[in-house]
């Protein structure tokens, strides 16, 4: 009878708590292996996007705060700004600690080259940030070490904006122009993680699927290779689960793990030394079965010939009773014949 095919949550279940059902695992199309990586990756992709963009957001509204709060004026001409602080200095950092770890640096006063690299420095040894130029804004986030550069020009262009004072930067951190920035990031993110992480789950998968194909050997099983792929495979998903918790937490608590990639790929070797054991364990077992059925077959196959030869024993037998009876019974009417022949002569001596 056909099997019927593991669902994709199905499959995230049992690769997860059913060991014993890494057998079928392992027995599953390479193509739809495949496709649950991919899909798994997909969401992992989307997850930590959302968590990223999330975290823009909330840098944004941070530095929407800080406009509202502590600076006076801003001057936009040009396609260039001019920020001026309550306090007054050329140079103001703001640093956050909500949700987020970030910085927040104004330097659009000055035109002194050597001040602007060092702001330039200063955010690009920051995970998160924001540094307001004259002439451009840049942004850092820590999943990439590239700075995101965009010039007042472009913006104003693209967004049809010819004005930026105070109230109108506010008006544009917080209108619906922000919203298709986030929406652009989310999917500019989703592309840059996938493609990131699908390039690093096919390095562990090769590596995996080594240590797989070792301990085969070592238990003395011989697998096709598409099943040692398989089994490599479906051990991430508990890493990749554990992974995902993880980005999350520590996006919104700052807690981490040291060694966490160590831990990552412990937990993949462990279940696939387990995997293989219990499908050798399995194999063991399904061979004892198989011996005890030929063994029965065996005593019942001697079973039926030992009937076999008693009742060609005891046919035979029966044949020469039937033999000796007839036997008998001839001696016995010959006998009679005889008897009866002897008593019908009269004696010679009676004729005279």
């Amino acid at each position: 009878m056909k099997k019927d095919k593991l669902s994709f949550f199905k499959k995230i279940k049992t690769s997860i708590f059913d060991f014993d059902g890494y057998q079928e695992l392992a027995a599953e199309k390479i193509s739809r292996t495949i496709a649950y990586i991919v899909l798994l990756m997909l969401i992992l992709g989307i997850i930590v996007s959302f968590v990223y963009t999330y975290q823009i957001y909330q840098l944004i509204d941070q530095a929407k705060n800080y406009i509202n709060n502590e600076i006076s004026e801003i001057i936009y001409e040009n396609y260039e700004i001019t920020v001026i602080p309550n306090n007054g200095e050329e140079i103001t950092e703001n640093d956050i600690d909500n949700i987020i770890t970030a910085k927040i640096i104004i330097n659009t006063q000055t035109t002194d080259q050597e001040k602007i690299n060092e702001s330039i420095d200063k955010i690009r040894t920051q995970n998160n940030g924001i540094l307001f130029l004259k002439d451009r804004i840049i942004i850092k986030n820590e999943l990439s070490t590239n700075l995101m550069e965009y010039s007042y020009k472009s913006i104003s262009e693209e967004y049809n904006i010819n004005k930026i004072d105070k109230e109108e930067l506010i008006n544009i951190l917080t209108g619906k122009n922000i919203y298709v920035f986030l929406i652009t990031f989310f999917v500019a993110m989703l592309i840059y993680i996938f493609i990131v992480y699908i390039s690093s789950m096919l390095i562990d998968i090769l590596l995996l699927a080594i240590l797989a194909y070792i301990v085969t050997r070592i238990a003395g099983l011989r697998l096709k290779y598409s099943a040692i792929y398989n089994i490599a495979t479906y051990s991430l998903t508990l890493p990749i689960v554990l992974n995902i918790a993880y980005i999350v937490v520590n996006r919104f608590t700052g807690f981490t793990i040291e060694y966490f990639q160590v831990m990552y790929i412990a937990i993949a070797s462990i279940y696939i030394i387990t995997a293989i054991l219990m499908i050798k364990s399995d194999v063991i077992k399904k061979q004892f079965e198989l011996n005890k059925i030929i063994e029965e077959q065996e005593r019942v196959k001697q079973e039926l010939k030992r009937q076999e030869e008693e009742k060609r024993e005891k046919e035979e037998q029966e044949r020469r009773e039937k033999e000796r009876e007839k036997e008998r019974q001839k001696r016995k009417r010959e006998e009679k014949k005889k008897e009866n022949g002897e008593i019908g002569k009269e004696p010679e001596g009676d004729n005279a």
